[in-house]
């Protein structure tokens, strides 16, 4: 085994019947978790010892905080919303293209109509819900965040710059003049 594949390294993915989660190393299953949807699209993010994952395709959408160390069958039981292994989850709210993102401390979920959540990420509390624009843009791209500030493209071709914190605050909206579809990449500042 390579010394760069750690112990604790899993890989995450969709069978269309759940998420399972595999030793990097070895293959071998980890843990498993029935439904939730059936195209996991928004790559798992994770932070602070969780694994979030999130889907708004096929039924429910979904947000799950796995810990790291999960195993086994860690499918909450009918009527729940955690267990040993699922430390808290949403049934609705979920992203469909979007990969969620943990910066300061709070994790962003957008949808693809543009409504933002955002959560204590240890706890799940919701600390808002609200639309980033004034609707009717979509939201495919992913966020990015850097100096305090949390950056959202809408495919109407504008970036939305919201600052950190646990309420709504569009600091700016910059039209780019054309449709964006893709995450942008920070660069040197």
């Amino acid at each position: 085994t390579p010394p760069a594949l750690a112990q604790g390294l899993v890989l995450v993915g969709s069978d269309g019947g759940g998420v399972t989660a595999f030793a990097a190393a070895t293959g071998e299953e980890r843990w498993r978790m029935r439904g939730g949807g059936d195209i996991p699209t928004p790559t798992p993010v994770v932070a602070d010892g969780l694994i979030f994952i999130t889907n708004s395709h096929g039924g429910e959408a979904p947000i799950f905080a796995i810990n790291e160390g999960a195993s086994g069958d860690i499918t909450p039981a009918p009527g729940t919303l955690s267990n040993d292994h699922l430390v808290w989850s949403q049934r609705r709210d979920g992203a469909y293209m979007q990969t969620p993102l943990v910066y300061d401390n709070l994790l962003y979920n957008c949808r693809t109509n543009g409504v933002l959540s955002v959560y204590e990420p240890r706890t799940g509390r919701r600390l808002y819900q609200q639309r980033i624009d004034g609707g009717g843009s979509g939201f495919t791209a992913s966020p990015i965040a850097a100096d305090g500030k949390v950056y959202f493209s809408s495919e109407d071709g504008s970036v939305y710059v919201l600052k950190v914190g646990p309420e709504l605050e569009v600091l700016a909206e910059n039209p780019m003049g054309e449709t964006l579809m893709a995450t942008p990449a920070l660069s040197e500042g």
